[in-house]
């Protein structure tokens, strides 16, 4: 019953919001903001102790600001993602700008297929429905079900809708792995926190359990890692500078795995350190 009550609540507010056009319906995410931030604190206590562990020189009014953006941020993101029913291809396609989109077709002549690795940042499912289309090559995208299953079907059907696939984390390595042999783009993100014996890296100045999975992958099916991150720009479109995270040929596969996590990660710091309230900082990242 809770989860057909708050699929109820999710739908009603799409349908509500989709009324307007996407430029008015975001401005509903400062309204849909402050009444979270201050009469419905949902992770809000998680949120700013990462925000004073990763920036210990901040007074707390600093801290409270970037929070609040985030808050905002985060309901931009919803709002873009419940106007994903009703937008035009062409303008979803407008609204992120790749920087050497090259680089993605480049890769895939290797014929190995390819990583596209991300995070939880500006809106990672727009960069995913919009870049593929972009290209003209559907994306297999790797995804943690979500607990309400309504709002689950919901998110894949809007992931799903430009021709992209999903493939469910969880399910066999194997799976993964057949999307990659057979030459496909595999999308994902490896931002959250990983198990508590997981590979550990300095993530801003702390050791940090990661996601080595990708680079697992890489090292061992040789697929191209493509870092790509959705930066939200004044005017609400999204920039994406694509990197290629190498692998350097004389280190081990272990070696190779660390070194290829190390660089993602330090990559993903100096975009969060540019615009942390474009983060979700509401996971507790650092719970061990």
């Amino acid at each position: 019953m809770q989860n057909k009550i708050e699929f109820f609540l999710f739908n009603l507010l799409s349908f509500l919001l989709t009324r307007f056009s996407l430029g008015v319906a975001r401005k509903f995410a400062t309204l849909l903001a402050a009444f979270f931030y201050f009469f419905i604190p949902l992770r809000k206590s998680v949120a700013i102790k990462n925000l004073r562990l990763v920036f210990p020189e901040y007074t707390e009014k600093k801290l409270n600001q970037i929070l609040y953006c985030s808050y905002i941020n985060f309901f931009i993101v919803l709002i873009e993602i419940f106007y994903m029913r009703v937008i035009e291809q062409e303008e979803l396609k407008s609204m992120v700008k790749i920087k050497k989109p090259e680089l993605i077709r480049e890769s895939l002549r290797k014929d190995k297929g390819l990583l596209f690795l991300s995070a939880h940042f500006g809106n990672w499912e727009i960069l995913a429905a919009s870049t593929a289309l972009t290209i003209g090559i559907p994306y297999s995208i790797i995804v943690k079900p979500l607990r309400n299953n309504l709002v689950d079907k919901f998110m894949n059907t809007m992931r799903c809708k430009w021709g992209n696939k999903v493939v469910r984390m969880g399910v066999s390595v194997k799976d993964i792995y057949r999307e990659l042999l057979n030459k496909n783009v595999v999308a994902l993100v490896a931002d959250q926190r990983a198990a508590e014996g997981s590979l550990k890296i300095p993530f801003f100045g702390r050791e940090t359990s990661v996601f080595f999975g990708p680079a697992t992958l890489s090292v061992k099916t040789g697929a191209p890692i493509l870092l790509g991150i959705a930066v939200r720009q004044n005017d609400f479109s999204y920039e994406v500078d694509l990197k290629e995270i190498k692998i350097e040929d004389n280190l081990s596969e272990d070696q190779k795995i660390e070194s290829i996590t190390k660089e993602y990660i330090r990559q993903l710091e100096l975009i969060i350190r540019k615009n942390p309230e474009q983060w979700l900082w509401f996971h507790d990242r650092w719970k061990h």
